[in-house]
């Protein structure tokens, strides 16, 4: 069976070249018996590393086979979805079914399948000289946000660190302006902390009132913070890394690392709520760290040109496959969604092209 690329996916294949988004390499023809093609994704940075990595593993078992992404933000890749100029969109936040229902672009009427395909913590990273280890609650967190706490040694910081001697030095804020989904993940955090009164105007931009608001993308930020003393930012745990400092936040009323162990627990016992056209993921902060952005891949439930049922089929089986995913979490340090999460999200991705 050769798997190409069709007349119309030449022409979004085309126009993806002339914007530098897809290399010439993906618009050729398919040697006959080969899994052959290239697919082109648009949707939020929070997904950049780990469709990186998920591309990776699928082009090494099916040769030929490649993903572009261009990292435009989820907005952007929704539109670019819902009017044919991308394959598929990954985005921190599923669609509604509704919303799936109506989108065309290269699907037909059958609309669109949004399915968790990984989990990317969010740290509220520090750089204090000679803190190593530091916890932080909702409210706090708030407040420092808004500039209410404005030195590392304030009380309300010191009563969470009894055992931590904390300099006289001022908290610097660095938060990114967005859209951004690692905002949308502290907006949820601290919206549903009791004691907190936090409502943005938009979910996935900060409060007016956040400090030190910046255009800076969230690698220029993470620079800002190598130099800068006092310094604070939220970012993904990608980018974190061991550059960092990550505090540890209170959920439920117990303090938690953002580690992978105390990530996983929470993604384990996070509900899993499966429809027709979608499986979603929440995270249990009950019994881990519950801070993250669920990364989800949009993609049509039957595309207008066959070929594409089946190579969008084989590449959403690889990125729910253990060498994708173990790649994303070794590379992007992207957590897997649960074992139920996975098998749902294979058995609907296994219904592309199965719509009639």
């Amino acid at each position: 069976m050769v798997i190409s690329v069709s007349r119309r996916s030449v022409r979004l294949c085309v126009a993806a070249t002339l914007t530098g988004m897809l290399s010439l390499s993906a618009c050729s023809h398919s040697p006959e018996g080969m899994v052959q093609g290239a697919l082109t994704g648009i949707g939020g940075q929070s997904a950049q590393g780990a469709v990186s990595a998920w591309s990776v593993s699928w082009s090494s078992q099916v040769k030929g086979a490649s993903v572009s992404y261009s990292p435009d933000g989820a907005g952007a890749g929704l539109k670019a979805f819902s009017d044919g100029q991308a394959h598929f969109t990954a985005s921190g936040s599923s669609v509604s079914d509704a919303e799936k229902a109506a989108i065309s672009g290269l699907c037909t009427s059958a609309g669109a399948l949004s399915i968790a395909a990984g989990v990317l913590p969010v740290g509220v990273a520090i750089k204090v000289d000679g803190i190593n280890d530091l916890v932080l609650d909702a409210p706090t967190l708030a407040a420092i946000l808004r500039g209410d706490v404005e030195r590392w040694n304030d009380p309300k910081i010191a009563a969470l660190n009894a055992e931590q001697p904390l300099p006289d030095v001022e908290i610097k804020v660095m938060a990114e302006e967005g859209p951004s989904e690692t905002t949308r993940a502290v907006n949820t955090y601290l919206a549903n902390s009791p004691g907190v009164s936090w409502n943005p105007l938009q979910p996935d931009r900060w409060p007016k009132d956040v400090k030190g608001l910046t255009g800076s993308q969230p690698r220029d930020l993470a620079n800002k913070l190598d130099d800068t003393d006092g310094g604070l930012a939220v970012l993904d745990g990608g980018i974190i890394g061991n550059r960092f400092v990550a505090t540890q936040l209170v959920f439920d009323g117990q303090a938690r690392k953002m580690d992978a162990a105390s990530v996983v627990n929470a993604v384990a016992a996070g509900q899993v709520t499966t429809t027709p056209r979608s499986v979603v993921q929440a995270l249990d902060d009950r019994a881990g760290y519950g801070l993250a952005t669920v990364i989800y891949v949009n993609v049509c439930q039957q595309y207008v040109e066959e070929p594409l049922n089946l190579l969008t089929r084989s590449f959403g089986e690889a990125l729910l496959g253990e060498k994708a995913q173990k790649d994303a979490n070794s590379y992007s340090f992207v957590m897997s969604p649960s074992k139920k999460a996975i098998s749902e999200g294979l058995a609907l991705v296994r219904t592309i092209g199965d719509a009639r």
